[in-house]
């Protein structure tokens, strides 16, 4: 399991109790870490009693402030947080390295920003050819979410976060895409109802089933398996509910891990 993700899982429950979400104990943050913080907040924004806690490293509050965290805080109406956050001083001088999070509340919104991401791939070190490929998996993974999701959302919030990394040094990049949906048990189970959890569906998902019953169409996420390894010698990590799935050159790797609301899913692209 990727270290970065398994030492994230491990501390959910530090980080989550109630309708609290407690930040304060990290010192990094990373792509799936700043999705997976937006679906807890979108999760307990409608408690009276919600609350956040920022961390306390300066470092990771202003990367949090980099990443315009503080805006999806305002967005999600934790406006105390927020204006806290929003008073770190940073430099928002442009870096090549980062894609700040982008909320993309339709289909068709993520769709105009294809072009953008596409940008993001090339700026990130990856030649056209790879760029191209790139955008392939993150549009199935996009699409996906507005595929299975439509008309069915579990909170008054609908769409994706979107956020990603290039990190140089290591020549890998990492791309989010999490959505508080109905993840992937609530989309297959009307087409497959003798699945037993999430561990089951994610991998019912991974096969290239799909969840809209009498649609023969479903290889999106088999697509973004081959692509992801094939091509970048990549990782596939998804967290629905409570599985979490891990797929790379070394096969399947499962775990059950704390629950979440809707899918949390990322590609690591590797280049040279």
């Amino acid at each position: 399991m990727d270290r970065n993700i398994e030492n994230f899982s491990n501390l959910l429950p530090k980080i989550v109790s109630g309708h609290t979400v407690d930040l304060s104990c990290l010192d990094f943050m990373h792509p799936w870490a700043i999705g997976a913080s937006c679906i807890f907040l979108i999760e307990r924004q409608q408690f009276e009693d919600r609350k956040v806690i920022l961390p306390t490293d300066e470092d990771v509050l202003r990367y949090l402030k980099r990443m315009h965290f503080d805006k999806r805080l305002d967005e999600l109406n934790y406006m105390d947080v927020a204006s806290k956050l929003a008073t770190i001083e940073i430099s928002e001088r442009e870096n090549l390295d980062l894609h700040e999070i982008v909320h993309c509340r339709y289909a068709d919104e993520f769709s105009a920003r294809l072009g953008q991401f596409e940008r993001m791939f090339r700026n990130f070190g990856l030649n056209d050819e790879d760029a191209k490929r790139a955008l392939v998996i993150f549009g199935e993974l996009g699409n996906n979410v507005f595929d299975h999701n439509l008309g069915n959302w579990p909170t008054n919030f609908s769409g994706s976060i979107v956020v990603a990394q290039n990190y140089p040094q290591l020549k890998r990049i990492e791309c989010v895409i999490a959505d508080a949906g109905v993840g992937f048990l609530g989309s297959l189970r009307a087409a497959f109802p003798t699945l037993r959890n999430n561990l089951e569906a994610i991998q019912k998902g991974l096969e290239g089933s799909t969840g809209r019953i009498g649609e023969t169409r479903g290889n999106g996420l088999k697509t973004i398996q081959n692509w992801t390894i094939n091509n970048f010698h990549g990782i596939l990590n998804i967290h629905s509910g409570n599985g979490l799935v891990q797929v790379d050159e070394n096969g399947t790797q499962i775990k059950e891990v704390m629950p979440i609301l809707g899918t949390l899913a990322q590609f690591v692209l590797y280049y040279q």
